[in-house]
């Protein structure tokens, strides 16, 4: 009897340690917490933002097409950078974050976040279906809203995850809600997605091999 309590004692002590807990998570725990991009332009009005795109744009076609720019349109470009300069708007700062912050919001885009990587996860999604056995998909892309990369330009590479699924998911259509859970890694990856006018290549930044996928109703 004695034997038999230490056997059951030691099954659920050695069960606890090596069982690893399922964490749900949400999209914006894939994104690093330390990506931080203060934006200037965000303190601007519309009509400032306005008057900054219209200086880009004529002096991008000058530039382009030297004597394009009509003397109505230099005059008008003219007086929007009076404008800006009254209002204390730098302009030519303005327009070198631009740069800078564009730059920094691809690599955001890019970065992983490393602590999740081998982690059993669970989260929510939108199945888009790269590959099927049968009537059941067995590869595909989990975004983060309905019509990602065929409806609308892909999301960025960490808000997106490869799923593979070998006992395979019957999908009736695509972007199917879902939990979807099993082990996370942070894999850089380009797949192939087919779409009715050809084909296109898809970054992404995290994979899973995944355990269970699930109705979203049924979690």
């Amino acid at each position: 009897m004695r034997n038999l309590i230490f056997t059951f004692l030691f099954l659920n002590v050695y069960t606890g340690i090596f069982a690893q807990e399922v964490k749900v998570i949400t999209w914006d725990d894939l994104v690093p917490g330390e990506v931080k991009i203060d934006d200037p332009f965000e303190e601007l009005t519309e009509d400032q933002i306005d008057d900054l795109r219209y200086i880009v744009r004529m002096r991008m076609l000058q530039e382009r097409k030297p004597g394009s720019v009509g003397a109505e349109s230099l005059k008008t470009l003219e007086e929007k950078e009076k404008k800006l300069t009254a209002e204390g708007v730098d302009i030519e700062g303005m327009l070198v974050q631009h740069t800078a912050i564009t730059e920094l919001r691809k690599k955001s885009g890019e970065a992983v976040v490393d602590s999740l990587n081998g982690l059993n996860i669970r989260m929510l999604g939108y199945l888009l279906p790269l590959d099927f056995e049968g009537k059941n998909g067995v590869e595909f892309l989990l975004v983060p809203w309905v019509g990602a990369c065929i409806h609308t330009p892909p999301p960025p590479l960490n808000q997106m995850v490869y799923i593979k699924f070998d006992k395979g998911f019957e999908m009736n259509a695509s972007f199917a809600p879902v939990w979807v859970e099993g082990t996370l890694q942070t894999k850089s990856l380009t797949k192939l997605l087919y779409l009715v006018d050809g084909t296109s290549e898809i970054n992404v930044g995290y994979a899973m091999s995944a355990e269970k996928i699930l109705d979203y109703k049924k979690k």
